[in-house]
């Protein structure tokens, strides 16, 4: 009888394929940690901070793109926008110090699976390079080999992401667009991944719940609730 040949995993169809997620805020929960600083430091003026307070004027990765007109809208007069980002970058950097080894939950078990795949991982921050390292080491993301990318400096651009942000990063990893699922938080990523042609997969939290989502392959708050295989099957990762 014949026996036939073992198909090596880079001849896969998904061994082209690439999974990249938000490090920040997926794997990191940073935009919790923003909101609960940011609603510290207005305490100490008196005032309250809602989660659609900041929903509506914080999302976007540049504190400094949005603290002057943010305070002004919840009229914290007192307080100085470069102080404010101050204590906001040294709060995400203390927690980023904390960061421990991922164990379980969703993100691992996609991860794992896109890894048993062999596709391509990543992850892309919004801090700088050798932050976004120290953290991907901290969580020990080196486990699924995954790449980190750092936004900087085009995340302190207003209009961040573009599509052609997300072009960049599929043409470093060396995978078309097409082949792309990237795991996003909030409306304005996943739009962007979506004019890039890639797949997307929208993990909103509470203060993105809200957004609209519209064309995005997959909406889902907790990933342990899908199955990655047959969600890659779908969609031929």
């Amino acid at each position: 009888m014949a026996v036939a040949k073992k198909e090596k995993r880079g001849d896969k169809p998904f061994a082209k394929s690439a999974f990249i997620f938000e490090l920040d805020n997926l794997a990191l929960g940073l935009r919790r940690v923003r909101f609960e600083t940011l609603a510290g430091i207005l305490k100490e003026q008196s005032i309250e901070l809602l989660p659609a307070h900041f929903s509506r004027h914080c999302l976007h990765p540049s504190p400094m793109n949005y603290m002057e007109g943010f305070l002004k809208a919840m009229n914290a007069k007192k307080l100085k926008p470069e102080k404010v980002v101050e204590r906001l970058m040294a709060a995400q950097a203390a927690h980023v110090e904390k960061a421990t080894p991922l164990k379980g939950g969703g993100l691992v078990k996609w991860m794992d699976a896109a890894l048993a795949r062999g596709a391509g991982l990543a992850c892309v921050s919004m801090q700088p390079q050798e932050v976004a390292n120290e953290a991907a080491a901290k969580l020990e993301l080196e486990r699924w080999n995954v790449q980190v990318f750092s936004a900087l400096p085009m995340a302190s651009e207003k209009k961040y992401p573009r599509a052609d942000h997300w072009l960049r990063m599929a043409k470093a990893l060396d995978r078309h667009a097409k082949r792309c699922l990237v795991a996003v938080t909030s409306m304005t990523t996943a739009k962007t991944a979506l004019a890039a042609m890639m797949n997307v997969l929208a993990v909103p939290d509470e203060f993105t719940e809200y957004q609209d989502f519209c064309g995005a392959n997959l909406v889902c708050a907790d990933l342990q609730k899908v199955n990655p295989n047959e969600f890659f099957e779908q969609i031929s990762f």
